[in-house]
């Protein structure tokens, strides 16, 4: 214990100063030179699109072969939907429409991928419209109702992780935007 004491106080001098040993403003700079240019730059590639829209497009399909599995051969007439399905209906409308426009006012690199993200979405609005047509001719089928909604609920998963992506995508392109202002 003597001798760390001893060291200490050899040191103290070293340790005490308020300015860094000389060469050190160099030495930092060229570690942070290192570190930018190691950087990688990432943007929003057509290949983020492309994984997007087949996760979409194989969503739409099994929902779709689950929808035709399930439903029965017997349809009831033009009968009036539950009050509670058509308020869920307005709920998740919303829902979808405020995703859709927020996915909508990204700013895109490349204007064909922002096309083929709306596409896809689109398509999922299509299949929307054919579970509300099925609904309309069973609207006390169970089986349907559940399907609209379990369809709202992966749309809206879907269209979550789509804005999750692209906003780690903006945030990584603003650092490297600032990176390189710097």
């Amino acid at each position: 214990m003597i001798d760390f004491d001893k060291h200490m106080k050899e040191q103290r001098m070293l340790l005490d100063s308020d300015q860094p040993r000389k060469g050190h403003e160099e030495r930092f700079l060229q570690k942070l030179e290192r570190e930018t240019v190691q950087t990688p730059v990432r943007k929003f590639r057509f290949r983020h699109a492309l994984q997007v829209a087949a996760s979409i497009a194989i969503i739409l399909t099994s929902a779709i072969v689950l929808i035709k599995q399930n439903k029965s051969g017997e349809k009831v007439a033009q009968q009036e939907i539950p009050a509670a399905m058509m308020e869920a209906d307005m709920y998740y409308t919303s829902q979808v429409n405020a995703r859709y426009d927020e996915i909508r006012d990204f700013t895109f690199d490349n204007s064909e991928e922002k096309a083929v993200l709306l596409d896809e979405l689109n398509d999922l609005e299509n299949y929307h419209e054919q579970l509300m047509s099925d609904l309309e001719s069973n609207p006390d089928d169970d089986r349907v109702i559940n399907a609209l909604i379990r369809h709202y609920q992966i749309k809206l998963e879907v269209m979550d992780q789509i804005i999750i992506q692209l906003n780690q995508v903006k945030k990584e392109t603003s650092k490297d935007k600032e990176n390189e202002s710097v």
